[in-house]
Parts: C-alpha cells; structure tokens; sequence
C-alpha cells in the first residue's frame, strides 16, 4: 500500500461538479494529510489541450497518488492523466467511458437501481459535498433555500409562498432565514410577506462561505426540490430537513426528482406534503440517521488502496 500525499481535481468548471470531487479531496485530507490541488480544464480547449493539462507533472515534483473528477468531459483526461501520472483514479457520477478504465466509479443509487457495490463501483446516496463530519452544535435557527425553474422542474411561485409562510410561521421560536438562488424568478423573494422573525437574503448579497455557515448552525432547513445538491448539503450538515414539491418541467422529474425521493423513502429527510399531513410542528430528524457520503466514500478508498489512516 502507498501513502495518500497528494490529490489532483480535474475541474470542468460547472460548480456542483467540482464541489463533488473537492468535498471527497477535503474527506480525504482530513484522514491522511493529504494536500490537493485543482486543475481546470477549459473548456473551449481542444481535446488534446484538455488531456495535456490534466496529466502534466506537478510543479512542485510530487507524485500525485489520486486524481478525481466528475463530469462528462472530464472523463477522458481522467483517463489520460491516471495512465501519465501513475495514479490512481476516482470518477463521480455514471461515466461515459467504460468502468474498467477508471479504479473507483461514485454512482449515485438512483441512477443504478437493484445494483450492488463492487470492488470497482460504490453506489451513493445523492451528490456528495464538501459539509465536514464534525457537525457543530446547532442553533435556534431555520433555513429556507429556494430554487427555481430548471429542465426537470417548473415553477409554482404561489404555493411555494404558501408553503414558506406555513412553515416558518410554525416555529415562531426560530429565527429564520429565506434566500433565493441565481434560478429564482425576479420578485418572488422581495415580494413574500413574512413575520418580524424572518430575514430574507437575496442571492447578491452571499459571499462563497454564507451557505456553508448557515447550515452549520441551522437546526431546521427546508429546500425547493429542484435544488438537490442543497437538499443532500442540509441533510449532511445535521439539519432537520424538509422538502418542498415544485411542479415538474417538460422533461418531467428525471434523476433530481429520484434522487430526493430516494432521501424521503429512507426518512433522512421529510417532504412537505407528509409534514402537513402529520399536523405540521418542529421537522425532527430521524434518531441516528446520518448521511455522510463523502466521508463514507473516503473510508473505502483509504481502507483498500492507503497505508495511512489518519493525518
């Protein structure tokens, strides 16, 4: 077994991309004191300009031991840099190449229903993220996350009012915090009419780190579905999380739409039409109900290919 010493990120540059690959690096780096780097792949490069990038040598002579990288044109200088590098190679997400040319592929359970683990493949629950395991102490705070329309889902800007109002105005003990996204329709944040004890925030006005410190303190996060990355963030940071339904778009619900399901079936986290059902109240998480993917993913790789297992 080697030593786990350096990480190389391919980055497509798409945002939930590289918050996958990165979150699974800083999983890493908390196990091994690993140190990571990121490579970013233009892309209005040529193939080979992309390929070129990915496997160059490091600068500062160290081997690389792990190169991980999600996302379709990705995949080929995933590839490539594994063979140039003598790495080892991680793929998140269903790849487009054949598994047998990369040593771990991350798939998420919903996309690979009825399928198992294998030497060569972890099935996960969702996107992973970069949320650390240790989940500070909560506070008396509420978190609502809204999205907006995307190809899988569509847009209900009056029930989703109604549905915010509801539940913010059921926990009038929290102190509550409503922010929209880049895909929320103009108006909607600045027109909700909400108690004294709820901020809104505009998208404009969060900084790179305001999502992260708003989950790590937030006892209660409710999430539009059509925001799945968020909704996997709020149940890996140790909210109590709940969904609110969004009509679906022309191409229907698709993977988003199974991935939150698949969460809901197994009670990690609670939609909105089955907390109103149940009376309504404080969203409680399920006793010892943790979902740590990232971290999971990183104690496999460790275990199997790693002789050092902690910094």
């Amino acid at each position: 077994m080697n030593t786990l010493r350096y990480i190389r990120v391919l980055s497509d540059g798409r945002p939930g991309h590289e918050n996958q690959s990165v979150g699974l690096a800083l999983a890493l780096a908390r196990r091994t004191g690993a140190t990571h780097e990121i490579v970013h792949l233009d892309p209005a490069a040529s193939l080979w300009g992309r390929l070129r990038v990915a496997g160059r040598a490091t600068e500062s002579a160290k081997k690389t031991d792990l190169v991980i990288a999600a996302g379709h044109r990705t995949h080929l200088p995933l590839w490539w840099a594994g063979r140039q590098l003598g790495a080892r190679t991680v793929v998140i997400m269903s790849p487009s190449l054949p598994g047998c040319l990369f040593d771990l592929s991350l798939v998420p359970r919903h996309d690979a229903p009825g399928g198992e683990d294998t030497t060569r493949r972890i099935l996960t629950k969702g996107a992973l993220n970069r949320v650390p395991e240790a989940i500070p102490e909560k506070t008396a705070a509420g978190l609502v996350l809204v999205g907006g329309p995307s190809k899988h889902h569509g847009w209900d800007g009056a029930r989703l009012a109604s549905m915010i109002t509801r539940v913010t105005a059921d926990q009038p003990e929290l102190e509550w915090t409503v922010a929209d996204s880049r895909r929320t329709p103009a108006g909607f944040l600045s027109d909700l009419r909400l108690a004294a004890n709820v901020t809104k925030v505009p998208h404009q006005q969060t900084g790179p780190g305001w999502l992260a410190d708003e989950l790590a303190k937030a006892s209660t996060v409710w999430v539009t579905a059509d925001s799945v990355s968020m909704v996997h963030e709020a149940a890996t940071a140790g909210a109590a999380t709940g969904v609110f339904p969004v009509p679906f778009g022309k191409a229907g619900g698709g993977r988003p739409q199974r991935a939150v399901d698949a969460l809901i079936s197994e009670r990690l986290v609670t939609d909105f039409p089955a907390w109103e059902k149940s009376g309504g109240g404080g969203l409680q998480r399920r006793p010892g109900a943790l979902l740590h993917e990232a971290g999971r993913c990183a104690d496999w790789i460790v275990a199997r290919w790693f002789s050092n297992s902690s910094a």
